[in-house]
């Protein structure tokens, strides 16, 4: 049975952008949809699939572009996780102690709400981190579906954006213990992370709470105080 067409756009941009630099332009979809004599939806789904593993990032109004890989999370003497996301929910926040720091970093007030996915990240069953990423409402809902699963890829954005982040000592919420398979009242890893779209405003703010065996910290994103930038 021969491949998807979708599939065979995907393997022809994994070859076309071979050894290309990140932050590189990849050909429109005109031209992929000429070359290849595919439709330009075809074309699309591919690059959108592309651009949710973290291979390709959309650039706004910019075009399409290679993205750099993040390090693999790994584990001694394994080969590299292949990890999936569950998520949990989607919903707006406010006056919670959980989240005025978020609406801090925001500049918002303690009445104003923020656009919030929580997901649980996997390897196979073995849990490894939560994650709560915010968003300024009027971002998130002007987007569509398509769009807003693209605006929660963490690793395509931290490719596309400047990056700030700290770690923070905490004891794990007791909603997250169950998720983590831990004990509630356990010490754990939160990372606060901000990412920004070039010299932009604050685009996603996310917490991120670390499984205290079974996660590592890797990335190319910098501590606070530092950014990789575009």
């Amino acid at each position: 049975m021969s491949q998807p067409k979708y599939i065979q756009v995907m393997d022809f941009l994994r070859e076309d952008i071979a050894g290309r630099d990140p932050h590189t332009p990849i050909l429109s979809e005109r031209e992929i949809s000429q070359r290849l004599d595919i439709s330009r939806m075809t074309v699309r789904k591919a690059i959108e699939e592309l651009c949710r593993q973290g291979v390709l990032y959309r650039g706004g109004n910019r075009g399409t572009f290679v993205a750099r890989r993040p390090a693999s999370v790994t584990v001694s003497g394994s080969a590299p996780r292949q990890e999936r996301q569950r998520v949990l929910f989607l919903d707006s926040v406010y006056e919670s102690a959980n989240v005025r720091d978020v609406q801090k970093a925001f500049g918002l007030e303690d009445h104003q709400r923020l656009f919030r996915m929580v997901r649980l990240i996997l390897d196979d069953d073995l849990p490894l981190r939560v994650e709560e990423i915010y968003a300024l409402p009027e971002v998130a809902m002007d987007k569509g579906l398509n769009e807003l699963e693209t605006m929660f890829q963490l690793d395509a954005c931290r490719n596309a954006a400047s990056v700030t982040w700290e770690l923070r000592p905490a004891v794990i919420p007791p909603k997250y213990s169950r998720l983590l398979n831990v004990r509630q009242g356990t010490a754990v890893i939160c990372r606060h992370e901000e990412i920004r779209m070039g010299n932009g405003p604050l685009y996603l703010c996310v917490h991120t709470w670390l499984h205290p065996e079974n996660a590592r910290i890797t990335g190319s994103s910098q501590p606070q105080g530092a950014a990789t930038h575009t």
